[in-house]
């Protein structure tokens, strides 16, 4: 089908990759209209702010070069951004702190103190998150405990789309959507503004927070240099950023029927789509807001892609990341290790912020194979004992979608989470879904969709469908695994 106007120009500021996408009003891929820049995750968590906005405008800069005469018919602005961040800026919008991402873990203690303070299942129940040094209450209170100058420096913390949108629009008032606060683990899911108690807890002034909107509030007027260079973009709506989990959701094409979406990258994260009213939330998993009236409720490993990178790093192998030639090599669980795979602490399902990495079981005869199959297969238990709890908190979902680079280029890893759920899983059929699922977003918005659940995927399905064999064997894995996670890192 050709494409049908007007468009939606889609920015997806990701740890790994900065990208725009154009789409059409069906949410279709204008051919190859877009342009990425490939970026070095943080091993620090911590990022450079400057950096990051500098690469988004050459990206979208670069992005309505390709566009060409279909600038034109640009009628809106999507963005999704990977979550969990807060950068410190001074009154003029300027960033006064680096920006701290879910990865900066030194924040333990500063958990420890908040659960002194708070209810905990109260908290996780009214924000969706668990107390966690991926989330911000307890990093912002890091940075006042050991960063005090750089504290007192902010006048605000704010999430990079807003800092993005301050330089764009010259506001200092820009609003943090309903996603990516909630993300932040600080948004009361139930009244839609910051929880009290949480913020009371870490001595914050509420007034140092950003307001609150939904992603459908949109931004216009671009100031100067960008009215000028983004000629096209100059009065069109920028709608509020969004978080990038929420985005492969609703990209995959299915993200309120039955359906569960498995997304792998430098991380990784299993969530279905639900309404805001199906709580509570079971322990061990967490539910952000996408909007008002849905919300994404499942969970996250920090290690997804990331591992198969250290494991080829540390190792020194020669030539490519691991194949699926190799992996194929080694039969389901016929390494003899049990791994728990834990390079930065734990998020989902037991939360042990200070958890580490462990290969139990290796001698002299195991290969690199060996490794790189036992190490899949145990961040495959993680996302398995997060269907598990999906499945117990009544989400009812028959097959997995599962996207992301570091999954689709391995067969085998999705016949893993087949084997290992007991479910059917699809391949994602879309490349780019939170480009895609962002620029829906968008379209609704606009008035141009009834519903974000309205889109199909647009390309061909292949499923993988789960071997009972397979499945037993890895069901006795999974109790294998918990039992050096109880002995190692508690129950």
């Amino acid at each position: 089908m050709p494409p049908i106007p007007p468009y939606v120009l889609s920015l997806d500021v990701g740890s790994t990759s900065i990208r725009a996408r154009l789409y059409d009003s069906h949410a279709q891929l204008i051919g190859a209209v877009g342009h990425e820049i490939r970026r070095r995750a943080s091993t620090t968590g911590l990022e450079d702010p400057e950096l990051l906005r500098q690469t988004c405008e050459t990206v979208i800069t670069e992005t309505l070069k390709e566009a060409g005469p279909a600038c034109s018919d640009i009628a809106g602005v999507a963005m999704a951004c990977f979550v969990g961040n807060v950068v410190g800026v001074d009154s003029n919008g300027n960033a006064v702190t680096p920006l701290y991402t879910y990865a900066h873990s030194g924040s333990g203690p500063e958990v420890e103190q908040i659960k002194q303070i708070v209810d905990i299942d109260a908290t996780h129940e009214a924000t969706g998150a668990p107390l966690h040094t991926s989330y911000q209450a307890p990093r912002l209170l890091w940075i006042k405990n050991h960063r005090p100058d750089e504290y007192a420096r902010a006048t605000r913390w704010i999430d990079l789309g807003a800092y993005l949108y301050h330089h764009w629009f010259g506001s200092n008032d820009i609003p943090s959507g309903y996603s990516v606060a909630s993300w932040s683990g600080m948004l009361d899911r139930k009244t839609l503004g910051w929880h009290e108690p949480l913020i009371k807890a870490i001595g914050l002034n509420a007034s140092t927070l950003p307001p609150l909107a939904d992603y459908s509030d949109s931004l216009q007027g671009l100031t100067e240099p960008y009215r000028s260079e983004w000629k096209p973009l100059e009065d069109v709506p920028f709608f509020l950023a969004v978080g990038d989990g929420a985005g492969a959701n609703i990209g995959s094409g299915r993200c309120t029927q039955g359906t569960a979406v498995l997304t792998v990258g430098t991380t990784g994260a299993m969530r279905a789509v639900v309404r805001m009213e199906e709580s509570p939330i079971p322990r061990g998993l967490w539910a952000y807001c996408i909007d008002r009236e849905l919300s994404l409720l499942g969970g996250a490993v920090t290690d997804g892609g990331s591992m198969l990178d250290w494991l080829h790093q540390t190792l020194r192998l020669t030539g490519e990341r691991i194949t699926d030639v190799e992996l194929a090599t080694v039969e389901p669980d016929g390494h003899g290790l049990t791994v728990l795979p834990f390079l930065r602490g734990e998020r989902s399902t037991g939360w042990a912020s200070d958890a580490s990495a462990t290969w139990h079981g290796v001698n002299a005869s195991t290969t690199p194979a060996d490794m790189a199959r036992a190490t899949i297969e145990a961040i495959t238990y993680r996302f398995a004992l997060i269907a598990q709890l999906l499945d117990q908190s009544g989400t009812e979902f028959t097959e997995i979608i599962a996207g992301g680079a570091a999954i689709l280029r391995l067969p085998t890893w999705l016949q893993m989470v087949a084997d290992a759920t007991g479910k059917t899983v699809v391949a994602s059929p879309e490349r780019g879904t939170t480009t895609r699922g962002v620029a829906v977003l968008a379209l609704n918005a606009l008035g141009l969709l009834d519903s974000i659940d309205v889109l199909p995927a647009t390309g061909e399905r292949v499923e993988y469908h789960p071997d009972e064999t397979a499945h037993a064997t890895y069901r006795s894995a999974m109790v294998r695994q918990q039992d050096l996670y109880a002995r190692l890192i508690g129950t």
